[in-house]
C-alpha cells in the first residue's frame, strides 16, 4: 500500500489513534525532501537540566529532519536543529531519556528509538509490533512536502 501524508496531516492522525504528540512541538510542515519541525522547549517540565539551561536563552528550535535511509525495518533520519540560529544537534542526545520515557508512557518500546548528535534511528517495525501487527514498512521517503511510507499488509 502506498501512503501520502503531509507532516501536519501525519501528526493529526497520530492523534487520532491514541498516540500522545508532545505538546512542545509546535509546528510541522514539509518543503521538498525536508520536514521542519519548531519546537516550544519551555513547554516541558521534563527537560535534563542543561536544556532547560539552553531552553531559557533560546525556547524555541527549529528542526530539518530528512530519511536518510530504511533498513530491515529501522529508519535512519537525519536532523540539524538550531535555537536562536545556533546548531545545537549536539544537545539532541539529552533528549533521549524524556523520549524514551514518552515511549513507555504509550506502552511501547523504549529502544525503539536510538538518538545521536545528529540523527535518530528509529525501529518502525518494533513500533508497528504494537500497534499494528502484521504492517512493515518497505519504504519511506519525503518527497515534495509529503511523507511518503510504502508498506505491505501480512
Amino acid at each position: 500500500m502506498l501512503i501520502r501524508l503531509t507532516p501536519a496531516e501525519a501528526m493529526a492522525l497520530a492523534a487520532v489513534v491514541g498516540v500522545d504528540v508532545p505538546p512542545i512541538i509546535t509546528s510541522v510542515a514539509g518543503d521538498g525532501d525536508v520536514v521542519r519541525v519548531t519546537v516550544d522547549l519551555g513547554k516541558s517540565d521534563d527537560l535534563p537540566a542543561p536544556l532547560k539551561l539552553a531552553a531559557r536563552a533560546a525556547p524555541i528550535a527549529r528542526a530539518e529532519v530528512r530519511v536518510l535511509g530504511l533498513t530491515r525495518g529501522v529508519v535512519t533520519l537525519g536532523l540539524e536543529i538550531h535555537a536562536a540560529r545556533l546548531p545545537v544537534s549536539k544537545l539532541l542526545g539529552l533528549l533521549s531519556r524524556p523520549i524514551k520515557s514518552q515511549l513507555a508512557a504509550q506502552g511501547l518500546p523504549r529502544d525503539a528509538v536510538d538518538i545521536h548528535p545528529d540523527k535518530v534511528v528509529v525501529d518502525v517495525d518494533a513500533l508497528l509490533a504494537e500497534r499494528a501487527p502484521g504492517v512493515s514498512v518497505n519504504d519511506v521517503k519525503i518527497m515534495h512536502g509529503e511523507v511518503v511510507v510504502r508498506a505491505s499488509v501480512g
